[in-house]
């Protein structure tokens, strides 16, 4: 798909500018009323929909979970989506592609009985089915209707106190109207019209810092909208996600065979318990998991003080980990964190770590992107760095630092002595010990490796979702790449 990024990108930063500088006059309460009442009219056209379905596409970017930080690159997402707005049913069928072959191939879909999620790649869940909150489809129907058009200025249109609530700034010179809409929770939100066509150019967010631009109108099937929507969230300069919608069509109803899982899947399970447990699993080495292996993280104890392996996802989650480790053995000091390679939910952690002195253990590579991440811009000056090279080893542990498509570099470590590895993502494998449809090419990367090591292991442990795979799921793995 061929987006002229730069041009929509200057178009809406012009506009924005023009809308904001130059004199534009405020308008008193009766014109307000008088142009509502003119939106009314105009999207009296437009169909109510109670039943539809819409098909989309979209590129997102993610500085800190790409390839190469310093030159990311946007990932492609297929998104297909059916909604029942009376019965407040929806059926959603996502499909991301990232870098190195990663898929997810997501389902998911709530009817009057339940709210499920399930991933048909298996890469996430294998056969499992997550049972979820009744309240998806309030969360699900909000997306879609920023992604329509003429629903997402419903708020606005079904506004009854008109003249409290709204305000009009008109810019003569660009035929273009604001209004700013301050909703019951308080939300403020800037709605920019075209004053001729009166179609709805962008929608400003202000309380959520999100802004929506919308172009390229067309008609299809006698539905009028907007094909195109750039989305900044975060008071981004460049669009954080960029929407091409492919179909809208109104549907009869939502077949029932949307709502049957194949039979190949199950069990279906709750949201699972999140209290972390330590366990011994070799002398001197431990893990911390909880009840779905969701993150994993080891500690090894050499004499006075542990060496951490793993910094997840959150503060919050690393102080947790903390707090167990020096609770179980709290005559010793955590000396190290090691981090496996810099991507965010790898790395987000290291605060909790860093505030009492701890040293980081990681590549070159990886300490560069440590240091230019946004969040750690305060405290960088603190941070305490050791970097490890390939084939380096520390107190009995043995690291390997390999180039792959994944990250630029990406480590793992190998306990000789207990035959146990800790890589984060190289080899994903559902808790289940389900094999993926589809496999990345970084996963034959490390195996080929260790293979060519000839590295002793019974056991892998994986920062995501399982702790024990073992050599036969490994090669299992393997065969289904070939």
């Amino acid at each position: 798909m061929k987006v002229n990024l730069a041009g929509y990108l200057l178009k809406f930063v012009f506009s924005y500018i023009i809308l904001f500088t130059i004199p534009i006059s405020t308008a008193w309460a009766g014109e307000v009323e008088n142009f509502i009442t003119k939106l009314k009219t105009h999207y009296q056209k437009a169909p109510s929909l109670e039943v539809f379905s819409l098909d989309y596409h979209y590129l997102g970017v993610s500085h800190y979970q790409d390839w190469d930080y310093q030159a990311p690159q946007r990932y492609m997402a297929l998104r297909m989506v059916e909604i029942d707005l009376s019965k407040e049913q929806f059926f959603e069928n996502d499909i991301h592609h990232f870098s190195g072959g990663r898929t997810f191939n997501r389902i998911q879909f709530q009817n009057d009985k339940h709210s499920l999620f399930y991933d048909k790649n298996g890469i996430a869940l294998g056969k499992r089915i997550i049972k979820q909150s009744m309240d998806s489809f309030q969360e699900i129907k909000g997306h879609i209707f920023m992604n329509i058009d003429f629903l997402a200025i419903k708020p606005l249109l079904e506004e009854q106190n008109i003249t409290a609530t709204i305000k009009l700034h008109h810019d003569k010179i660009r035929g273009k109207v604001m209004l700013s809409h301050k909703t019951s929770d308080n939300s403020e939100i800037d709605y920019v019209f075209s004053d001729n066509s009166l179609q709805l150019i962008s929608i400003n967010n202000k309380s959520q810092l999100k802004i929506y631009v919308y172009d390229d109108y067309q008609t299809t099937k006698g539905i009028t909208f907007a094909r195109s929507i750039l989305k900044y969230y975060g008071g981004a300069i460049n669009p954080t996600f960029i929407h091409r919608i492919n179909q809208l069509n109104i549907l009869e109803k939502i077949e029932p065979t949307r709502f049957q899982i194949p039979k190949e899947f199950g069990p279906i399970i709750p949201k699972n318990d999140k209290t972390l447990v330590s366990e011994k699993i070799a002398p001197d080495l431990y893990l911390v998991t909880d009840a779905s292996a969701s993150r994993n993280v080891l500690f090894k104890i050499n004499d006075a003080e542990i060496m951490v392996f793993g910094a997840p996802v959150s503060p919050e989650l690393a102080e947790q980990t903390i707090k167990l480790i020096l609770n179980q053995f709290p005559n010793k000091k955590i000396t190290s964190v090691y981090v496996t390679h810099p991507h965010s939910d790898h790395i987000a952690g290291l605060l909790a770590y860093t505030k009492r002195g701890i040293v980081i253990r990681a590549d070159a590579y990886s300490i560069s992107a440590i240091k230019a991440y946004p969040l750690f811009s305060k405290d960088i000056s603190t941070f305490k760095f050791q970097t490890i090279k390939h084939n380096q080893v520390i107190d009995g542990v043995h690291f390997y630092v390999l180039e792959n498509s994944h990250s630029k570099r990406q480590s793992f470590v190998h306990f000789k002595n207990a035959g146990i590895i800790y890589q984060a993502d190289f080899l994903e494998v559902a808790f289940d010990n389900s094999i993926a449809k589809v496999i990345p090419n970084f996963t034959k990367t490390f195996i080929d490796f260790i293979r060519g090591k000839s590295l002793n292991f019974s056991r892998i442990v994986g920062h995501h979702r399982n702790n024990n795979i073992s050599v036969e799921v490994m090669n299992k793995t393997y065969d289904a790449i070939l």
